[in-house]
């Protein structure tokens, strides 16, 4: 989010929820919508897909609590394949200074 935007807290956006779903949901999909926005170009359209299978995963839910905990789920496993990606490209970077260091040695 951007640095002038600051979030309610806990008791107020549970009031406005409990007062005005309507806006709340509003309120909801604007901060959603910002993050994605504000996010690198290169990775809005993974986090543009994730939004959607979230929205259709909340519209399917039969509650509240079961909607954000599958939204946590599916935004767990997303940071997940984030990090297993993150970690073979550290192996591969690994692999390619240990090629240049014993080709290096092999040379002398």
């Amino acid at each position: 989010m951007g640095t002038d935007a600051r979030l309610p807290d806990f008791d107020t956006l549970s009031r406005l929820y409990q007062e005005d779903p309507g806006a709340f949901e509003t309120f909801r999909r604007q901060l959603l919508r910002q993050a994605v926005d504000e996010a690198p170009r290169r990775h809005r359209p993974a986090l543009e897909e994730l939004l959607v299978c979230i929205e259709a995963t909340r519209q399917r839910a039969a509650t509240p609590s079961e909607a954000a905990s599958t939204a946590f789920r599916m935004m767990r496993q997303s940071v997940n394949q984030l990090n297993a990606a993150w970690q073979q490209g550290l192996q591969s970077a690994a692999q390619l200074q240990t090629d240049a260091l014993m080709l290096k040695l092999r040379t002398r």
